[in-house]
Order: C-alpha cells, then structure tokens, then sequence
C-alpha cells in the first residue's frame, strides 16, 4: 500500500494518531516502529533514547524519545504493556530508522496487557490508509514541501 508516495506494507498494523507500525511476534508480543510518515516528517533521526527495559508503559504514555534536526519528540505507545527490549542498533545508529524504518530500524518491543483490546485498537489494510489520509490532511501534509524527507541512506 502506498499513500502520498509513502510506503505502508500491507503485513502490518498501524496506529495512525502514533505514528507508529506495529507486527505481531509469535510469542504475542508486539514489535513497534515509526512509519514512512513519521520520519517524513521527522526527516533526519539523530537519537533514539528507550525507556529501560522491563517497564510497564501505559497506553499514551512515552516509550522512548526521538531526536532530529530541530526538537525531539515523547515516542508514545498506543497500547499498556511491558517493554521487553528496545532495538540496540537503532541506538547506536539511529539513521537505521530513516533508511529502513518497516525493518532494522525498529524502536521497541512491548507485551500487552490485553492482546484482544489491542488487536481491535489497531488498523491494517485499507482502514489503516484512510487513519494516515485524515492525519495528513488534519496535519495540511505536503509530500512536496521543503524539509520533508524521503526515505534512503
């Protein structure tokens, strides 16, 4: 799938007000990253920082922050849940969240308290594409305005 140019594999479920993708572990725990229109946005990532490994985080509330050019920014989850580990080659070298955002460039690991209440909470598919289309029009998104940032090295 694809929106303003702007990749959302199909594979995936996403929480458009997050910014965020999320995929399925077979253990049952949730794999999280920023999509193509969050580093869009963001353009170049300099810094991602977790919180500690092991700590509940509730719903809405900050997992790590992500620093780029100009300000940084609270990562906040759309689920409570347990933060099992955060991806330690991002935080070495978080450019891995711009070049790869859908792959290596993951951000965090969470189990959630309640699979089903968060499994209906999220979007896939074509439901997914219509949440990201209302927030780039709430948001007046230019795929073509400077400091947007396309996806690569």
């Amino acid at each position: 799938m694809e929106l303003h140019g702007l990749p959302f594999p199909t594979d995936l479920f996403y929480a458009p007000d997050h910014n965020l993708w999320l995929r399925e572990e077979a253990d049952g725990s949730l794999t999280l990253g920023l999509t193509a229109y969050g580093c869009a946005l963001y353009g170049q990532i300099f810094a991602f920082t977790p919180k500690r490994d092991g700590l509940h985080i509730e719903r809405d509330r900050s997992f790590g922050v992500v620093e780029f050019a100009k300000a940084a920014s609270s990562a906040r989850s759309p689920l409570s849940g347990t933060l099992l580990a955060s991806n330690p080659e991002v935080v070495h070298r978080p450019a891995l969240i711009n070049q790869d955002c859908y792959g290596r460039g993951w951000l965090v690991r969470l189990m959630p308290d309640d699979p089903a209440q968060t499994r209906a909470r999220l979007l896939s598919g074509e439901a997914a594409l219509q949440g990201f289309a209302e927030r780039m029009q709430r948001e007046h998104f230019d795929p073509q305005a400077d400091g947007v940032q396309v996806l690569g090295d």
